[in-house]
């Protein structure tokens, strides 16, 4: 179990982009005792840079509350196969860049569906973006403006989710819908995205 030990404080230090050198004090001047205290150390330095980190998505992601599939009620939505249903429930949908359309009427969860995918993806480390469709226009008509559009898309970019939320509930005007359709040209097979509609 030593051994194992050492691999372990050697594999901890590689995530922490550290030296070896603990491995080989290890070695040649730790007890067991001391090896399993920086173990321990090392092991609770990763799950706290993790936690820090997941925290820092969810913040990032822009999400208006906080959802759970736990919390949402399928009965009322219908998927095209156990496959897909299988493919969104578990979030590999994003891993293959593919892009989710969810329609019908006001209150049937749509947002909450989307929300808990987007909170599900940052838990898995990845990086969200959510916005409804009237306020990231307006986001960026002020950025083309202001000449800070190309540093907001690139941000949008670097998510490997996208959800616009409420897409068609309000009119957009013919520049809206040109940059609106470049966020969705520069998402094509980089990104995946989720759409409420």
């Amino acid at each position: 179990p030593r051994e194992l030990l050492r691999d372990e404080i050697g594999h901890y230090c590689r995530r922490l982009n550290l030296s070896q050198n603990p491995v080989q004090l290890c070695a040649t001047e730790g007890t067991l005792k001391k090896e399993e205290f920086l173990h321990r150390i090392l092991q609770e330095e990763i799950a706290g840079r993790e936690r820090n980190r997941k925290a820092r998505l969810l913040a990032r992601a822009g999400f208006p509350v906080y959802k759970t599939l736990d919390g949402f009620e399928q009965r009322p939505v219908r998927f095209p196969s156990i496959d897909v249903k299988q493919d969104i429930l578990s979030g590999t949908f994003i891993a293959a860049k593919q892009n989710l359309v969810f329609f019908g009427p006001v209150g049937t969860g749509k947002t909450h569906l989307a929300i808990a995918l987007g909170v599900m993806a940052c838990e898995n480390s990845l990086s969200v973006r959510f916005h409804t469709v009237t306020e990231l226009i307006l986001r960026l008509s002020e950025a083309h403006k202001a000449g800070r559009l190309e540093r907001l898309l690139k941000d949008l970019q670097q998510a490997d989710l996208i959800i616009l939320d409420e897409w068609g509930y309000i009119p957009v005007d013919r520049d809206g819908s040109q940059l609106l359709f470049r966020v969705i040209a520069d998402a094509y097979e980089t990104s995946s995205l989720i759409i409420t509609t």
